[in-house]
């Protein structure tokens, strides 16, 4: 036989042992979960009934701006967030693909928050620095709330509740601490007549260095903390946490404060708790060899759902694998899990028992 022939021939089975073993091993053909055994009556579900992986993947939301990872909805993911559509008719119809493949409905969310428009081809809305009084406050969390319910959306992340933006600009709303207090409050109000609001970025100080593509140190005062006890006080439904490193009147114990039990604990446990985006730099740069590990510390700290917007069906199979096996080998507690889930399952309806 040609030896030129030969050399091809094993070159080709090579290739392919090797791609077998990159399916066998990260799960590259994944067919979608079946979901029968999720025991599901009315609005109540039997929380034992779903497996460890469906828990793990309800605790993450994804991007979900490209069409192919509504794929991602066959791991049965938690949420999907979206900012990069066209029009409201664009983001109507891929809420209602996304909704509509997913047996347990999907939180989904986005940042319409008073800087960065994510809307701003069809529609126009002020700065948070600009908005003058609280009635000004009211409508626009009105406007805001009504706009996203009516594409589907059923959570923002917004109000920003901080005393300082020096990034990106209009974030924060302008007065001083009690004027924020008083635009928060209306602010939550307008808001959450149409859908979830999230206050961020705790415990405070999130925008006083660019997060995604550095690390910050900041000192937290009480008077950033007040702000999020009035958003608590005024029954926001989530707080984000940021990825800052923080002493004072809370102390992050030297890591960003998303993956912090010490900071996570200061917060009331009927809110739910969402990490920042886990693919900025003032977290990531603290696990530069494993996002595994990231994942655990999310976990214990008391993350309740966790924001990952590089995942695709690939990544997030293979995550989800690694954490399943981690909470049996003891690295992630379970009761963490379940307490995040069914926190989840609240907001979306339902009653898990």
């Amino acid at each position: 036989m040609n030896k030129k022939l030969v050399v091809g021939i094993v070159a080709i089975i090579l290739v392919g042992g090797v791609l077998m073993l990159n399916n066998l091993i990260f799960g590259y053909r994944i067919d979608k979960e079946n979901t029968d055994n999720i025991i599901m009556e009315n609005n109540t579900v039997q929380l034992s009934s779903l497996t460890l992986r469906q828990k793990i993947a309800q605790m993450i939301m994804v991007r979900g701006d490209s069409k192919e990872n509504l794929q991602l909805t066959d791991l049965n993911v938690g949420g999907v967030f979206l900012d990069r559509q066209e029009s409201e008719g664009d983001y109507s119809e891929l809420i209602s693909k996304y909704q509509n493949s997913s047996r347990i409905k999907l939180l989904v969310s986005t940042d319409l928050e008073g800087a960065w428009n994510p809307f701003v081809k069809f529609k126009q809305f002020p700065k948070n620095e600009d908005i003058e009084g609280e009635e000004e406050a009211f409508q626009a969390g009105k406007e805001h709330g009504k706009l996203l319910k009516e594409m589907g959306f059923n959570m923002n992340f917004a109000p920003v509740s901080e005393l300082e933006d020096e990034i990106y600009g209009g974030r924060a709303f302008s007065g001083d601490k009690e004027e924020i207090k008083g635009k928060l409050k209306r602010y939550i109000e307008g808001l959450q007549g149409s859908v979830f609001g999230v206050c961020k970025h705790y415990p405070g100080k999130g925008m006083i260095k660019n997060l995604h593509l550095e690390k910050d140190e900041q000192k937290i005062v009480k008077e950033d903390l007040e702000l999020f006890e009035y958003c608590v006080e005024n029954k926001i439904t989530g707080i984000m946490v940021g990825h800052q490193v923080v002493e004072g009147e809370i102390n992050s114990n030297g890591k960003p404060s998303s993956v912090s039990r010490e900071v996570i604990e200061t917060i009331p446990g009927d809110v739910l708790v969402i990490s920042d985006e886990v693919n900025m730099q003032g977290l990531k740069n603290f696990y530069i060899f494993s996002k595994r590990k990231m994942y655990c510390d999310l976990i214990n700290s008391g993350e309740n759902l966790i924001l990952d917007f590089s995942l695709d069906k690939k990544s997030a199979y293979k995550l989800i694998l690694q954490l399943e096996q981690d909470v049996e080998n003891g690295k992630i507690e379970e009761e963490k899990i379940n307490e995040s889930v069914k926190k989840i399952l609240k907001l979306k309806g339902h009653e898990a028992v």
